[in-house]
């Protein structure tokens, strides 16, 4: 049995989606057949079932994400310094002052006063007993009062470095970052002085960067996933990571537009591993509608006194139905009404 569409068509469809800009009238077959026997048989294609998938394709930057600089404090000369491109972890040396090591450690506060007995109970002691505990000196539950014990396990830190064994730490020995880092640019040079920026670092996790136009957030759930294009062809996935709120933006032409900025982490990291910092395409993907009638849309044609049709081809020639329209999405759109069926084939323009 055909199954068929035969509710009431909306006049106010095909309007829409003349304003909307999505689409142009295809010529009229019929008017051709009329003008000549001799016209040829149009082009057509097939109506089907499936979902309407809206797809929008985006540069990005490959890279390293959260690009930030971190500075030393401690006085004195630079006379070591990192390659880049090298990843430090918790306990590394990001650089040497007077031929002494300035060490990461991991935390989210920044240190900002020295460690020694004496001083005052704080957040900054519970993060350095966590570091101390994770590089194996402090064996006790990490707390916010400096004791002897913390001291103690500086000590032992400090003789693992060849540091003079003192049980503080002065400001700027320590530099403490949410995350093991990677070396992406030098700020400071070897036998320059200390005390500013040294390092510019980002995380050391893949992950893309890019914007995209607010009018297609749909497409970008966070934890999504997203196909990406590397350079050369190859292809890989990516998931939506975090979407921010929309910014100005140069739009390339002398003026601004919002974007929304999207970061992607790579779903397969060794699929990037011999690239750098390129350029690379995300295609985002979003189901509008499951499970829908979908023709092309330069099948359709208008109607007089408005509406929207299609030219149904047959064995006696070109049947015309008309139709009512829903959602566009990748030059498809859904058909809500009218006689088709599945498997009908419908005049296209060329």
């Amino acid at each position: 049995m055909r199954r068929r569409w035969l509710l009431p068509v909306a006049g106010v469809a095909a309007a829409a989606v003349v304003a909307a800009g999505i689409w142009m009238l295809r010529p009229d077959p019929q008017a051709e057949a009329d003008a000549g026997a001799d016209a040829p048989a149009p082009e057509s294609a097939e109506v089907t079932v499936g979902d309407l998938v809206e797809t929008a394709r985006v540069t990005g930057e490959l890279g390293y994400g959260g690009s930030r600089k971190l500075a030393s404090t401690l006085p004195g000369t630079v006379t070591s310094l990192p390659k880049v491109g090298d990843v430090i972890g918790r306990g590394g040396v990001l650089l040497r002052v007077d031929d002494t090591p300035v060490v990461l450690f991991q935390g989210a506060l920044p240190a900002w006063r020295a460690f020694g007995e004496g001083m005052s109970d704080g957040a900054d002691v519970r993060q350095l007993e966590e570091n101390l505990a994770a590089l194996g000196f402090f064996d006790r539950e990490p707390d916010e009062e400096f004791t002897w014990r913390t001291a103690s396990a500086i000590e032992d830190w400090q003789e693992s470095l060849g540091l003079e064994e003192t049980g503080s730490i002065e400001l700027g020995r320590v530099v403490f970052s949410d995350s093991d880092v990677r070396v992406r640019a030098l700020e400071a040079s070897v036998g320059g002085p200390s005390g500013g920026s040294a390092l510019e670092v980002t995380g050391t996790a893949r992950e893309v960067a890019l914007d995209l136009d607010p009018t297609l957030s749909s497409t970008a759930p966070v934890g999504g996933t997203v196909e990406l294009r590397l350079p050369g062809g190859a292809t890989t996935t990516a998931t939506v990571q975090s979407v921010g709120s929309p910014v100005q933006r140069d739009d390339g032409m002398g003026g601004s537009a919002m974007k929304l900025p999207v970061r992607l982490s790579l779903d397969d990291p060794a699929a990037a591993a011999e690239f750098g910092e390129v350029k690379v395409t995300a295609t985002f993907s979003h189901v509008l509608a499951s499970e829908v009638m979908l023709v092309p849309v330069t099948a359709l044609l208008a109607v007089p006194g408005g509406g929207s049709a299609v030219d149904v081809v047959t064995a006696k020639g070109l049947k015309r139905v008309e139709v009512e329209l829903g959602s566009f999405a990748s030059g498809m759109v859904e058909v809500v009404s009218g006689e088709l069926e599945a498997g009908d084939r419908v005049a296209v323009s060329a």
